[in-house]
């Protein structure tokens, strides 16, 4: 199913593309939800450990990537 592919010669337009085909439609909507109630949505208490937030926010900034490459028009 996964096949791995050189992507260091693709421009930013290819690969802003295939962000866009592969969360496109129903199933798209639903993985691009769950990875914003798992990260984006999430609250942690005020215990949290640096290390932890650290990986949250690692998490975060990577769903945030990818919902403004899917949003992204034609530049």
């Amino acid at each position: 199913m996964y096949e791995e592919k050189d992507t260091s010669q693709m421009t930013d337009e290819e690969i802003r593309k295939s962000f866009q085909k592969c969360f496109h439609g129903k199933e798209g909507a639903i993985v691009l939800s769950y990875l914003k109630r798992l990260t984006l949505e999430r609250y942690l208490g005020p215990d949290i450990s640096t290390d932890a937030l650290r990986h949250l926010e690692g998490q975060r900034y990577l769903v945030g990537y990818i919902l403004s490459l899917c949003r992204q028009e034609k530049q």
